[in-house]
């Protein structure tokens, strides 16, 4: 998705544009693929954030995202459940209502829930980009929120053990890691769905659909099935890329959406400082996940209009205690919006964690031809993520009329991501600056964008792409401007 913003925001700025893209399917996460009538989207299971007024609102409104694509808000009262340890939690949206919520589950600790909520909103405040605030720069500020690690932070507010899980629980959808993740993440990411949750109606390819006519309306180019195979590279500037096809194409500037990783690997040794390919070559990454999506017999399984998180235990650190041996031991499920808008689910997906590990001795094969033993893996954590999803909704083994798998190996087919990461570079508040990427590299005129520069998620690409042209524009021009057009 960030390499299509950036395309459409230099082609609605009069710049000649090109995409490549890898698959035969743009978009990257927001692809989508239908089963018997039915369609599934790969990454892009619910948003935030997309009340009027509110950052991601304002975004799709700047790219023209809201017209002719709708969205399904979340039920005010509960957008997810979670289930730790066998005591059930509702989050619902708004940050006064998750107030009284949690004060409802825990009496005793109003002090600590309002000092929470009150150091969350400061860590909001400094965050300027991401609150579309123009700050004259086109830096993400680094500064001591950055620095804190989120569950010691938690820690400090309260000894209710519970409470820290509950404060804790919404970290696996930016692949939190007890002993690294910071407290800027989890605040901007907890501050984007508790102020408001969506789920797009229909295909999330919608989105990538409606971008990439956006490019070629104004004269941009789109071009699949083309991935670039190499970077060529002369006095700090790449000269060309060379595609799959054996295309060969020549720009001004270049913009890589791709893992930094990734890239180095297409730049020949010599054509980058060393150092640099180095310390990208060495970023620590998200784990990888695992996921079925379900079609379901009709008028089986209600349809819920929020998600449900489980943890068989009673810590929601997931990646951090993560065993290969006792797996499953999480699941995330949610819903496809039913096309009749009946009480009726007919597609939900599960999804959990994965080590890369697990699957590496296939990763050398042909998608199409890793054989039985792949196949036979794949079904067996099915049945075992399954049996564990059907001891809280007792229904669903007899309600599924057909599955499809993703394993690690799929996303790094799909999306390119080292080990098949599911968020890309983790982040780490040992060595902020480390963890952190910026929209330049040492080739002067190529660029990085996408979830391993900021956040990840649609809000953490989108705004990649806005400081990303903003090496281009001005961060703070591009941000007047969408400011302007919501209004």
């Amino acid at each position: 998705m960030g390499g299509l913003l950036c395309g459409a925001l230099m082609a609605k700025h009069g710049m000649k544009v090109l995409v490549l893209e890898k698959n035969y399917q743009y978009g990257g996460s927001l692809q989508s693929y239908n089963r018997k009538g039915y369609n599934f989207s790969t990454g892009l299971h619910y948003l935030g954030g997309l009340d009027k007024g509110q950052p991601l609102h304002k975004i799709f409104s700047y790219f023209g995202l809201l017209d002719d694509i709708a969205y399904q808000r979340l039920d005010d009262a509960c957008f997810d459940v979670f289930n730790i340890g066998g005591y059930e939690y509702e989050f619902p949206i708004g940050w006064d209502s998750f107030r009284k919520k949690m004060i409802d589950y825990f009496p005793d600790e109003e002090v600590a829930i309002d000092n929470y909520i009150e150091e969350i909103h400061k860590v909001i405040d400094l965050q300027e980009v991401n609150l579309l605030h123009a700050n004259g720069n086109n830096e993400i500020n680094i500064n001591e929120y950055h620095k804190i690690n989120t569950w010691e932070f938690i820690q400090s507010l309260t000894t209710n053990k519970k409470l820290q899980q509950v404060l804790s629980a919404l970290n696996f959808v930016y692949g939190g890691v007890k002993s690294k993740s910071p407290l800027y993440v989890h605040a901007l990411i907890n501050n984007h769905y508790i102020s408001s949750a969506y789920r797009i109606v229909g295909r999330s390819s919608q989105i990538s659909e409606k971008l990439v006519s956006q490019i070629i309306a104004n004269g941009g180019k789109v071009i699949t099935n083309s991935a670039v195979i190499g970077i060529d590279t002369a006095d700090d500037l790449v000269k060309s890329v060379k595609t799959i096809n054996g295309d060969v194409f020549t720009a001004k500037n270049f913009i890589s959406n791709v893992h930094p990783s990734t890239t180095m690997s297409l730049i020949p040794d010599g054509g980058i400082k060393k150092s640099f390919r180095n310390r990208m070559n060495r970023k620590e990454n998200t784990l990888s996940a695992f996921a079925i999506n379900l079609v379901l017999k009709d008028n089986c399984f209600k349809y819920r209009n929020h998600n449900y998180n489980y943890y068989k235990g009673d810590d929601v650190w997931y990646a951090s205690n993560y065993n290969s041996v006792t797996w499953p031991e999480h699941y995330f499920m949610h819903y496809s919006v039913p096309h009749d808008g009946g009480k009726y689910a007919k597609c939900i997906g599960l999804l959990t964690h994965m080590e890369f590990e697990e699957v590496a001795k296939w990763k050398d094969l042909d998608s199409k031809k890793r054989g039985a033993d792949y196949k036979e893996f794949k079904e067996d954590k099915a049945k075992k993520l399954i049996e564990l999803a059907s001891k809280q909704f007792p229904e669903l083994k007899e309600s599924i009329d057909s599955y499809y798998i993703s394993t690690p190996l799929t996303y790094l087919d799909y999306l390119g991501s080292p080990k098949g990461s599911m968020y890309g570079t983790l982040r780490d508040h040992k060595n902020p600056l480390g963890s952190y990427i910026h929209t330049k590299t040492k080739l002067d005129n190529l660029f990085f964008t996408g979830q391993n520069l900021n956040l990840h998620g649609v809000l953490g690409v989108s705004l990649s792409a806005i400081i990303t042209c903003g090496e281009f524009f001005g961060t703070a021009n591009l941000i007047k401007e969408i400011n302007l057009d919501e209004t």
